[in-house]
């Protein structure tokens, strides 16, 4: 996320009609859909497509950049996101 000169965050992805019902539904924040493609690990799945999901190494560097409060994150440790060629992200999910 980037802070505007008013000190109001603003997302800088765009998400789709589909990922935006799925992230409330599922109720994942769009801070931790920015720490996915911030400190997530890529993975292509085809088509210009790419998934981006934390496992150890970028869970331990999140835990880092958050410092105390990563402990509130940690329910949010096994989400991913899949994002399309032009940056949309497409949906986003919990790993089972």
């Amino acid at each position: 996320m980037f802070t505007e000169g008013n000190g109001t965050e603003q997302s800088s992805f765009k998400l789709s009609e589909h990922a935006r019902k799925r992230s409330q539904q599922r109720a994942i924040p769009e801070s931790v859909i920015d720490l996915l493609l911030d400190f997530g690990d890529e993975a292509y799945l085809g088509g210009g497509v790419t998934s981006f999901s934390f496992r150890k190494k970028g869970w331990r560097t999140v835990a880092r950049y958050l410092g105390a409060k990563a402990k509130y994150f940690e329910r949010y440790r096994s989400c991913y996101a899949v994002v399309a060629e032009d940056g949309t992200i497409i949906t986003v999910a919990y790993c089972h």
